[in-house]
């Protein structure tokens, strides 16, 4: 049985198999990503998960299907590249100090506000 919801047009939006695919819970959904409900219904506000919208206008209830899973996790996928061993790291370059500056230690400078005698 093939599911297809038609816009204003009569143009098909997209086409589910119904008898292919089970529809999961958020909960169902959640544990077969390995991820709480509550990071699951953050990529859906994002856009990132697809789902099949089941409830009436008033109250939307999400469900999931494997091949919405699966793209989700396909997008997400990335190739670790090894770094290039041709490249040297920059060698630290070193160099002559022009300035007449010296280095003091920091209780060797005279504290301000003392100019040798007290007041009573």
């Amino acid at each position: 049985m093939l599911f297809s919801p038609l816009c204003g047009d009569g143009v098909p939006l997209m086409l589910i198999s119904l008898n292919d695919e089970r529809l999961m819970t958020a909960d169902e959904a959640a544990a077969r990503l390995a991820v709480s409900k509550k990071t699951l219904m953050r990529h859906v506000a994002e856009g990132q998960i697809g789902f099949v919208n089941v409830g009436t206008e008033g109250r939307m209830h999400r469900r999931f299907t494997a091949s919405h899973l699966m793209a989700f996790i396909t997008n997400r996928h990335t190739i670790e590249v090894p770094k290039c061993l041709s490249i040297k790291p920059a060698a630290v370059r070193t160099t002559a100090t022009i300035s007449k500056s010296m280095a003091i230690a920091f209780t060797a400078l005279p504290r301000p506000g003392a100019k040798g005698t007290r007041r009573p």
